[in-house]
């Protein structure tokens, strides 16, 4: 049944592509054998049969910040994408005259798929790309309407909200961030350019390792050491979706409290924070974290899921921060003895490089001890033993990646210090 269903799905896009790519009766050839039906004129089949191309105009007009509208000027490139099932076909490129009309030549469509095939369009304007959904099917000498706006630098349109998600791991606390731009005026914004050449939107305090998801695909989107970086531009509210930028990073464990703060170039128009006070899966205990407000940014509740887990969320209830406010809260109740095992490894490596100092040396006349070579064998295997249950650990997800790997790292540091002790002695 998951096959027939598979097939089905891929049957839409397929044809769709063949409508849109397959173009000579060469394309087409068939084995031998007669048809089960007569294929239509030409010898295609009578989806291909159907598809007709068609040259189209594209109108652009520039709106301005007063609402008026104008032609667009010579010279800028416009685009029209064919999407079949949502998956690119091809790209039609064309600039506008003097006019601001753009001639694109050979856009296909095809009543036999035509509910399957979706066009996209585009215009640049001021290093700034206007998308436009068009609306109805291509015919011959058919006109159809984008419009630009006009483009500023000026950030003072701008606002954005928060949504912060709070998680205790290993050694620090896991915060997913999702930030979203908005463009309340009637220009387009574009912060590429900025000082810097984008729009600085740095963590919290402390944060470290942030990663931005899609920023290896987005040119738009950039970290900076500890800093987010968004390099493109917002459309005016109403023409295009808010910019939005999903970043994750870490919080290490300090004290019981962590005072969160979060000043933002933009004014801030709402946002929530949210931590759990359940027990994590893969975590040996629960540790409830609490928020608490700070200022006069929201209030905070406590609310429990049909499936027992619980969490406590603040909410900015219709707060808002003037830009270079800081955001400001508390995250309560977290454990203070998250890095004791780190510290501990440390000074383990400490005594160890002590005792190989000191160990070694030859013993003075009357006094003096060594350190036994069965001493460091022991010590080795055990060190061994550790490093392979903490492989285990972490298949079986009982240890996070991350712990590990500083964990290993301190393991083999003092494994190497054991083996060149060890050949020390053997080379005696």
């Amino acid at each position: 049944m998951n096959r027939l269903v598979s097939s089905a799905r891929l049957a839409a896009p397929l044809a769709a592509l063949l409508t849109v790519t397959l173009t000579a009766p060469a394309l087409a050839q068939y084995g031998g054998g007669a048809p089960a039906q007569a294929p239509a004129a030409g010898g295609l089949p009578p989806f291909l049969a159907a598809m007709k191309r068609h040259d189209i105009a594209i109108k652009v007009q520039v709106r301005a910040a007063d609402g008026t509208m104008r032609p667009a000027p010579g010279g800028l490139p416009v685009g029209l994408r064919i999407l079949a099932g949502g998956s690119k076909v091809k790209d039609y490129y064309a600039s506008t005259d003097e006019a601001g009309v753009a001639q694109l030549q050979g856009v296909p469509s095809n009543p036999e798929v035509q509910g399957m095939i979706q066009y996209e369009g585009w215009v640049d304007y001021q290093g700034v790309r206007f998308p436009h959904q068009l609306a109805g099917i291509p015919t011959d000498g058919a006109e159809f309407e984008m419009t630009a706006h006009e483009v500023t630098t000026d950030t003072g349109a701008l606002s954005m909200d928060h949504m912060i998600e709070a998680f205790p791991d290993e050694e620090a606390l896991v915060v997913r961030h999702t930030m979203r731009l908005y463009n309340d005026g009637p220009l387009a914004v574009n912060v590429a350019g900025l000082p810097g050449g984008g729009l600085k939107l740095p963590t919290p305090e402390g944060a470290k390792h942030p990663e931005v998801h899609g920023a290896e695909h987005d040119p738009s989107i950039e970290v900076r050491g500890t800093d987010i970086w968004y390099k493109g531009a917002i459309l005016p509210q109403g023409v295009g979706q808010p910019a939005e930028l999903q970043a994750v990073y870490t919080l290490p464990w300090g004290s019981a409290t962590y005072e969160w703060s979060q000043a933002m170039p933009v004014a801030v128009r709402g946002g929530m924070a949210v931590v759990p006070q359940h027990k994590q899966p893969n975590a040996r205990e629960a540790i409830p974290m609490t928020l608490t407000t700070r200022g006069a940014f929201g209030s905070v509740d406590t609310v429990e899921q049909p499936d027992g887990r619980t969490f406590q969320v603040l909410r900015s209830d219709g707060a808002t921060l003037a830009a270079g406010e800081p955001m400001r809260f508390a995250i309560g109740n977290l454990p203070t003895s998250g890095n004791g095992s780190l510290w501990l490894m440390l000074a383990a490596i400490i005594a160890v490089g002590v005792a190989l100092l000191l160990g070694f040396r030859r013993p003075a006349e009357g006094g003096g001890t060594t350190l036994s070579r069965s001493h460091l064998v022991g010590e080795r295997d055990r060190l061994v033993r550790a490093l392979a249950r903490m492989r285990r650990a972490v298949e079986k997800g009982r240890m996070s990646e991350t712990r590990f790997e500083r964990e290993r790292e301190a393991i083999v540091a003092r494994l190497v210090s054991l083996y060149r002790a060890l050949d020390r002695i053997d080379a005696r």
